[in-house]
């Protein structure tokens, strides 16, 4: 967002507002002796509009023929890749219905039918299909009765697969090389890979009789392979066809291929050949375009789960797709040309009398109070020069009313210390007073001022969330108000400001073009504020803890009271205790949220406590250094002293007249405190009974103030009480 700093009634150095008009003067005068005519700008709008049309619309066709082309190819693929497996799937179901209907024969199914007239059968079958490598008849033990070409009879094959499963059912095997057969059928160089079908011979009882089976070349499926490819091969010269086995091993392929597997040449077919569906794809390097397709199996036969995958080179297979798009595009170009023709021409006609208007919109530069001519032309131009002429007048007597306002306006910011902004959100420009500048301490209006700039002066730790919160609130299109922490420039004093804005909005429209503010310096309400949010908690703080010392002097006074007026003399003690130690360290100076707690001394708090006992008199003698004791500890010492001092005023040296006390101090880590009496009746050891003053005295010492407290009952002259509290925690 650029920003400037001359803006009237924001920015302005005179108040004025003079400098606006001169500045878009400036704006507006030097552009456009360089800007292009007018019917040059809507010969090139049409051209640029019938570019971007020829353009899209090409680019549209272009992209729709590819894709469908390309869709046209795959389908193509996956067509033949689906006939493919379509053949080789009714070619094993026919092989397999051969062997069925050979089953069936009378001969076969004779038990008395001797090998010759067997082999016969078999011959017959051979020489009508000759892609038969061997047909044989085996009996129900596993012996070759009877073979197509007389060779293996008698040979054992009890543990071959086709024939444990053809005892059963009719049986199709997966390809396998022939490598012991090879020799008896002439193959030695180059071993025949063969396809096994068998079927059950079973006689007129359903026993079975044998079974009758047969070795298919698998030249077979290359002669499928080649009828199936020509046409394809026809359109596209590089393709080629793969038949892969259930377990994604090429069974039938280009001789480079043979070791390749479905996991290298087309990942993506895996799940929806599994699924038993077909497609197209490119493969996972988007080199080729593969089309694939399952063996379904026909019929009765269940299929081996062969995969068909019929692949070309995806440059190659998608070509016709590309010089179709160049050729779009070449007819979109000269769609093009043409439609730029046309709007140079029909700009002249529309251009003419606007011309004519803008030259005399010129004149009004030179003297802005001269009339706006007539310009004839036609009815809209004639309404354009009138409504022209119109605004000038209504603009005069604006800006008049502008500059008073503005005036007005600076004054007023100035004088209750606030900034104004004001923010074009179209071209960025920054308005900005000069209190703006002087808020955030800068002592000379910079040049150059962004939203960037201001979030450089938020802590680096509060940025992005100011950052986020700022872009909101300019994005949300309402009022908005946003307080922060800025580090000011120059002495880099943190402040706290608190930026508000508007949206301005186009009258009927209502679009936001740009947004206005102010900015002002809150650090001295912030500062109040917190002041006030720490007076209340340590308030909520105190009042309970006074609430818990009241109810914990309640429940032990009344345990040890003997009746309510005991309880009551009691009571009024130790609270009258409590309220002088408040009284020490209560500030008594200030007002509002100046006024708190201060800290108090030893000697200040034991003139408090003990002087309704004698404090005056000189009964009660007091040494010892200063020792500072805080509002908390205040509280709980002056317990422990009351309860000692109530001790001695009915049982010990103040009870009598000629007793005293004498109180010590010594302040290092701990302060240690020594009560001391004398004068009062002989002591005879500790009482029977330990009473709730001496509970309470301890509850102070120890539990509230960390310290420790020992009684000595031993000395008959007076009590002798040892306090120890550790001087950190006294002054708390």
């Amino acid at each position: 967002m650029k920003v400037t700093t001359a803006a009237p009634g924001i920015g302005d150095t005179d108040g004025t507002g003079a400098a606006r008009p001169a500045r878009r003067e400036r704006a507006a005068a030097g552009p456009a002796r360089h800007a292009p005519g007018l019917r040059a700008v809507l010969a090139l709008s049409f051209g640029g509009l019938a570019l971007l049309a020829a353009l899209a619309a090409s680019l549209t066709v272009g992209a729709v023929a590819d894709r469908r082309l390309r869709a046209d190819i795959g389908a193509e693929f996956a067509a033949a890749a689906e006939r493919a497996a379509d053949l080789l799937d009714r070619g094993l179901f026919e092989r397999q219905r051969d062997l069925q209907v050979a089953a069936a024969l009378r001969t076969m199914r004779d038990a008395a039918a001797t090998p010759a007239e067997r082999r016969a059968v078999l011959q017959r079958m051979q020489e009508t299909y000759p892609d038969y490598a061997l047909l044989f008849f085996i009996s129900p033990g596993g012996r070759l009765v009877a073979t197509s070409s007389g060779v293996l009879e008698g040979a054992d094959v009890s543990r071959r697969e086709y024939f444990l499963r053809g005892r059963q059912a009719p049986f199709v095997g997966d390809v396998h090389d022939a490598l012991l057969l090879a020799p008896l059928l002439g193959r030695q160089d180059n071993p025949p890979r063969l396809v096994d079908i068998a079927a059950p011979v079973r006689d007129a009882g359903g026993r079975l009789i044998g079974v009758v089976a047969a070795h298919l070349f698998w030249e077979w499926a290359e002669g499928i392979e080649r009828d199936v490819m020509a046409p394809v091969l026809a359109r596209h010269p590089g393709a080629e066809a793969l038949v892969l086995a259930q377990d994604g091993k090429v069974l039938l392929g280009p001789r480079r291929l043979r070791d390749a597997n479905l996991a290298t040449l087309a990942p993506g077919a895996a799940a929806a050949l599994a699924q038993g569906e077909s497609g197209s794809l490119l493969d996972a390097g988007g080199s080729h375009l593969v089309g694939f397709a399952p063996t379904r199996g026909h019929r009765d036969y269940a299929g081996l789960g062969w995969s068909v995958l019929v692949r070309d080179d995806a440059a190659r297979a998608f070509a016709p797709a590309r010089r179709l798009a160049r050729e779009v595009l070449a007819w979109g170009a000269l769609a093009m040309l043409l439609a730029a023709a046309l709007g140079w021409w029909l700009a002249g006609i529309i251009a003419r009398p606007l011309v004519r208007l803008c030259a005399a919109a010129e004149g009004l530069k030179q003297d802005p109070w001269a009339a706006v001519p007539q310009v004839g032309g036609p009815r809209e131009v004639a309404a354009l020069a009138a409504a022209l002429a119109g605004s000038v007048a209504a603009l005069r007597g604006q800006e008049t009313v502008l500059r008073v306002g503005a005036a007005r306006l600076r004054l007023a910011t100035e004088g209750a210390g606030i900034g104004a902004w004001e923010l074009d959100l179209g071209s960025g420009e920054w308005l900005r007073s000069p209190r703006h500048d002087a808020i955030l301490g800068h002592a000379a209006p910079p040049d150059r001022w962004t939203c960037d700039d201001l979030l450089r002066q938020v802590p680096a730790e509060e940025r992005a969330a100011v950052a986020q919160t700022l872009r909101a609130a300019l994005a949300a299109g309402e009022d908005w108000r946003v307080e922060c922490r800025i580090l000011r420039a120059g002495d880099g004093m943190p402040r706290w400001i608190a930026l508000r804005g508007a949206p301005v909005r186009e009258p009927g429209s209502g679009a936001i073009r740009c947004q206005a503010g102010v900015i002002e310096d809150v650090t001295e309400r912030k500062a109040g504020e917190q002041a006030q949010l720490l007076l209340m908690r340590e308030l909520d703080h105190r009042v309970k803890n006074q609430f818990a010392v009241f109810d914990g002097l309640i429940r032990f006074t009344a345990r040890a009271a003997r009746d309510a007026a005991d309880m009551a003399a009691a009571l009024r003690g130790r609270v009258r205790a409590l309220a002088s130690a408040h009284d020490l360290v209560r500030e008594a100076a200030g007002d509002g949220i100046a006024r708190g707690l201060r800290p108090t001394t030893l000697r200040a708090l034991l003139d408090a406590v003990l002087g309704a006992f004698g404090g005056d008199t000189g009964r009660i003698v007091l040494d010892g250094p200063e020792a500072q004791v805080g509002p908390t500890a205040a509280a709980a010492l002056a317990l422990a002293l009351h309860e000692l001092a109530t001790n001695a005023a009915r049982h010990g040296a103040l009870a009598v007249p000629e007793g005293r006390v004498a109180v010590a101090w010594e302040v290092a880590a701990a302060v240690r405190l020594t009560w001391r009496e004398a004068g009062g009746p002989p002591l005879r050891g500790a009482p029977e009974r330990r009473g709730f003053g001496s509970a309470l005295v301890q509850q102070s010492v120890e539990h509230q103030l960390g310290g420790r407290i020992a009684l000595d009952w031993t000395d008959p002259a007076g009590l002798r009480a040892v306090l120890e509290v550790p001087a950190e925690r006294l002054a708390r």
